[in-house]
């Protein structure tokens, strides 16, 4: 929500809300992306680099683990190496303000937020994947300018250019796991839409919406906004199998609705069947 600071103009004084992200226009805020990010550890002189780091407004809130495809357990162990930097005595304070981390092995992907278990890693899945793949297919085939490879081997070495020149040179590619991934996680709107609406605190425990999660909120909010004078609002119903995560569907819409600026006055009306429900949603 911002911080209010003081300013004197004029010696006038008055406060100022400043922003540390503008998440309304995400063409307001400036995106940078950074390959072996050497923090240094905590109590100690030792350093470790995650492979990368993406930073909006200068706020490191991601940060990306990537693995041969080859290797075996190349997920869970990229999974593991994120929670281990996460751990007193390694990097904790680079996580202070991470909201997204991700698991890539080109051919699998998985995400979550900080402090989460092996288990409970998700994979991403676009509603309309075939609309994704053909979208991706012209994003990973369209030739780097001179310019920008001057720029990523600036300080690479020659093998590591002539590498990649090589496969370039094979022609085009299909996308991957990864490819998917990267674009439906962290393309500059989506990521700002799922850090500001799609993060809760779940009893202390932070949690990131599940792709099924945030394809039925978006749909409510498109729903619930078409209305327009006296015409009746149109309803809806969302079907969920057990275990989906519908108490966290819920708690996601209620703040959907209430950050909405096409609803000015919310009211969320919560309708139960169960003791344990009324419980778990309470909590």
């Amino acid at each position: 929500l911002g911080t209010s600071l003081e300013q004197t103009i004029d010696g006038y004084t008055r406060s100022f809300t400043l922003h540390y992200i503008d998440w309304r226009n995400p063409a307001n805020n400036v995106y940078h992306m950074a390959d072996e990010f050497t923090v240094e550890r905590q109590h100690n002189r030792q350093t470790r680099r995650p492979d990368i780091v993406l930073f909006v407004n200068g706020l490191p809130l991601v940060v990306i683990e990537c693995k041969r495809p080859g290797r075996k357990h190349a997920i869970q162990d990229a999974v593991q190496q994120l929670n281990h930097y996460q751990q007193p005595g390694e990097i904790p304070g680079l996580f202070a303000h991470s909201q997204l981390l991700l698991a890539l092995a080109q051919n699998q992907a998985r995400y979550a937020t900080i402090d989460t278990a092996a288990r409970f890693w998700s994979i991403w899945q676009e509603q309309h994947p075939d609309t994704q793949d053909a979208e991706l297919a012209g994003l990973i085939n369209t030739p780097l300018s001179a310019a920008d490879k001057q720029h990523l081997f600036t300080d690479r070495d020659p093998e590591q250019r002539a590498t990649l020149e090589q496969l370039w040179s094979t022609g085009d590619r299909l996308p991957t796991a990864q490819d998917r991934s990267l674009h439906g996680l962290c393309r500059p709107q989506r990521l700002l839409e799922l850090i500001n609406q799609f993060i809760v605190f779940d009893h202390r425990v932070k949690k990131i919406a599940r792709y099924q999660q945030y394809f039925a909120v978006q749909a409510t909010l498109a729903r619930v906004t078409r209305a327009r004078g006296d015409e009746r609002r149109p309803g809806g119903v969302i079907w969920h199998t057990t275990g989906s995560g519908k108490s966290l569907t819920m708690v996601m819409l209620a703040k959907a609705l209430a950050l909405e600026p096409h609803i000015p006055n919310p009211k969320i009306l919560l309708v139960t069947d169960r003791v344990d429900l009324d419980a778990q949603i309470f909590r």
